[in-house]
């Protein structure tokens, strides 16, 4: 098991670390500073829904924390929280999340009344939207004026992590909130401008948090198989993508070349263009108009070997 010290609290696992024990009075403070400032909401009681830290979970796609929280006011809302990165696909799984979240608080026989509580995502991502440049992006259901549904059930809230560096030189360190302090963190790690400022409690608790998980190698070990694991998706994808090009290149001169022989000769030949050799492909362009009878041109290609 590797002893380097793992310090990016982008991680899954210590993401997950660092907010899963509700019995923890400084995860609890986590969730609360997370929970209160993202997403306005006033916290009485925090309940974890999947405490879990267990090795057989560092593959799966996503490491989603689930919450249940009863606010000040006696609301039940539920909460999920995860680390991911922007694209199509992600924002599609975003909302279908949170979709089968909002579904299965459905009890047969009852009504949505009183099983029906508000839906709430926090997102943190590690990049930033162009087109919305802000640390908090949230996302409700609205009217054409802009006004919120009634009885809206599903919030959706992306932290775009690098907005916080911005913030860092519009403000700078000392000035910064708790919940900015601990985004710059999640961001940008336990830095030596970070471990300079010694009356922020968020810092001592990341710290502690961060000294505590280190000294468990299962923690350390699970850890470095997310990094791997998600290093070789992005790596598989890349790959895929790279693959996809290429292809889509080959697929664009087969065509091309079918094209060009029948504005020539009059004749579409698919099978046969796919039959050939790359020698015999690249050859088409150097005598097809140097020949005017296409089953001589056909017997030229065809005499020539790999």
């Amino acid at each position: 098991m590797s002893k380097q010290f793992c310090n990016d609290f982008k991680n899954d696992v210590l993401f997950k670390y660092l907010l899963y024990d509700d019995l923890d009075p400084d995860c609890i403070f986590m969730l609360k500073l997370f929970i209160e400032n993202i997403l306005n909401i006033k916290c009485h009681q925090i309940t974890v829904l999947n405490p879990d830290l267990n090795p057989k979970y560092v593959n799966d796609k996503d490491m989603v924390l689930d919450i249940k929280v009863k606010t000040t006011n006696g609301d039940i809302i539920d909460i999920e929280m995860q680390n991911s990165t922007f694209s199509k696909s992600h924002y599609y799984r975003f909302q279908q999340y949170g979709a089968t979240l909002l579904a299965s608080q459905k009890e047969k026989g009852k009504d949505y009344t009183e099983t029906a509580h508000p839906v709430y995502q926090i997102i943190f991502i590690d990049d930033i939207d162009k087109d919305n440049l802000k640390l908090i992006d949230t996302y409700r259901s609205i009217n054409d004026e802009g006004m919120v549904e009634k009885y809206n059930l599903t919030t959706r809230s992306y932290v775009q992590l690098p907005y916080i560096n911005i913030i860092r030189k519009q403000k700078g360190l000392k000035r910064m909130t708790g919940i900015e302090v601990a985004l710059y963190i999640f961001k940008n790690g336990i830095d030596n401008d970070i471990i300079g400022l010694t009356d922020q409690g968020v810092i001592n608790i990341m710290k502690k948090k961060l000294e505590k998980f280190n000294e468990e190698a299962e923690l350390r070990d699970m850890y470095y198989k997310r990094d791997l694991n998600r290093a070789a998706n992005k790596s598989e994808k890349q790959e895929i993508y790279e693959k996809g090009k290429a292809e889509g290149r080959i697929e664009g001169e087969l065509k091309r070349t079918v094209d060009l022989i029948e504005a020539r000769y009059g004749i579409r030949e698919e099978e046969w263009v796919l039959s050939l050799n790359i020698k015999q492909l690249k050859t088409i362009d150097k005598i097809i108009f140097k020949e005017e009878e296409y089953q001589m041109f056909k017997q030229l290609i065809e005499k020539i070997s790999e």
